[in-house]
């Protein structure tokens, strides 16, 4: 007994130990090895520098940052290239795109796996031009240098419609490159290089308020805006009040109609949904506070869109932004949602695991105990039939050499204890039989 007491406090002081060290090895995996699914940063697919989207992306960036998501501007050509690098597969990456972009993109485009997480500002479309050549309507750009900004993009795509509309497409001069920026067109059209310029931007856009400003360069408004609305879907006339953009200097000079589509963020449909009420919290923070339309601006929302609205951006816009999200920084709730869904049920999976030792040692000692027992039930039987005592003493002798030494769980203690006790007892009834025999 002495014996196999120390060896289960030897064994339950190994059980211990080896609690803590898979317990530790299996925070350090969870920690160390496996990283947390919900990702560090977010790549934004923006556009040129000086463009648009490239001006809201770094507002977007900064209000991630303060967040705690780190936040990776990208300098690209615009949407289309956006829509393409996404639709090629980019993990943890968001684009800004035009609402109307499923209807302009390049049919070889796969779009099936994008959503849009909805719309976050209005993304007018000017027409700056010379104001020597008093334009009132499109059809009076023919015969005219005309640039349609960076080739392939939707700027160029969506003038080159509207020119085809109007039947001058043939009679324009058109100026696109793969170069051409809103800084360098701006160059162009205020030193006369070229006669008009289509271009998208808000009133905040640094080249936008240069024309503006610029003697000699009008923006056209857009009077048939219905109609180009209802030509194009995904777009929506707009108005920029007059003096808007600077009040003392009167710019612009009269109210202006324009034909706009909206920003759009879309992403692939496997971006992590976390992200979505936090791209679109930073949205509503770090909008322009600036009122630069006649029509109700409530950015962001999931109207005018043509690709299918992401199911996280639906619950933002039903409920708003939910959970811990609400009040803890980004790169914090990440590491809870890790502990969460990681390491507490890979802790839980070790522990079972630790557990079913113990019971295993219980069930194989409950294997010895009965064979002991069925062992003593043998020889009481033996005993019973008149086997000889001498034979059944040597029985007796061996079995209580085996169970001596066996290891016991604590909890089987006592049963042990009683099977050894009737082991006794039975060696007492043989002796005595062999003493009355003479042996």
């Amino acid at each position: 007994m002495k014996d196999s007491t120390l060896k289960e406090h030897r064994l339950g002081t190994l059980s211990r130990a080896a609690t803590i060290t898979v317990m530790a090895i299996a925070l350090l995996v969870s920690f160390v090895i496996i990283k947390p699914s919900a990702p560090k940063g977010i790549i934004l697919l923006t556009g040129p520098e000086g463009s648009a989207y490239h001006e809201i992306g770094m507002r977007l960036a900064d209000g991630l940052r303060s967040r705690g998501l780190e936040a990776e501007v990208r300098v690209t050509d615009g949407g289309f290239a956006n829509i393409e690098h996404l639709a090629a597969g980019a993990p943890d990456a968001v684009a800004f795109a035009p609402s109307n972009i499923e209807n302009v993109v390049d049919e070889s485009v796969e779009t099936d796996h994008l959503e849009s997480l909805g719309s976050i500002a209005w993304e007018p479309l000017w027409i700056f031009y010379r104001a020597e050549h008093e334009i009132t309507e499109i059809p009076e750009l023919e015969g005219l240098k005309v640039s349609t900004g960076t080739r392939d993009t939707v700027v160029d795509f969506v003038a080159m419609k509207i020119l085809r509309a109007n039947d001058v497409l043939d009679g324009v001069v058109v100026v696109n490159s793969d170069d051409q920026t809103p800084a360098s067109v701006t160059k162009s059209l205020i030193e006369g290089e070229i006669d008009a310029a289509f271009a998208t931007g808000t009133t905040a856009s640094p080249w936008i308020r240069e024309l503006l400003a610029s003697d000699g360069i009008s923006a056209f408004s857009l009077e048939r805006a219905a109609a180009y609305e209802a030509r194009f879907p995904g777009s929506a006339s707009i108005t920029i009040p007059r003096g808007v953009v600077d009040l003392g200097n009167d710019l612009p000079s009269r109210d202006l109609i324009l034909l706009s589509s909206t920003t759009n963020l879309v992403a692939l449909d496997d971006l992590y949904p976390a992200l979505v009420p936090l791209l679109l919290d930073a949205v509503a923070q770090t909008r322009d506070r600036q009122r630069f339309t006649t029509d109700p601006e409530r950015f962001p929302n999931g109207e005018n869109t043509s690709l299918p609205i992401a199911l996280a951006a639906k619950r933002f816009y039903d409920h708003g932004e939910t959970g811990l999200g609400r009040f803890l920084p980004y790169n914090v709730t990440r590491w809870i949602n890790h502990l969460g869904f990681v390491v507490l049920p890979l802790l839980t999976v070790v522990f079972i695991l630790l557990k079913i030792v113990p019971m295993g040692l219980k069930i194989w000692g409950g294997i010895r105990l009965m064979g002991m027992i069925k062992e003593l039930e043998a020889v009481e039987k033996a005993h019973a039939a008149g086997v000889d005592p001498t034979e059944l003493l040597s029985r007796l002798d061996e079995l209580d050499r085996k169970t001596a030494a066996i290891f016991i769980p604590r909890s089987m203690v006592h049963d042990y204890i009683d099977d050894r006790q009737f082991l006794h007892d039975m060696r007492e009834r043989v002796s005595g039989s062999a003493d009355q025999r003479g042996v």
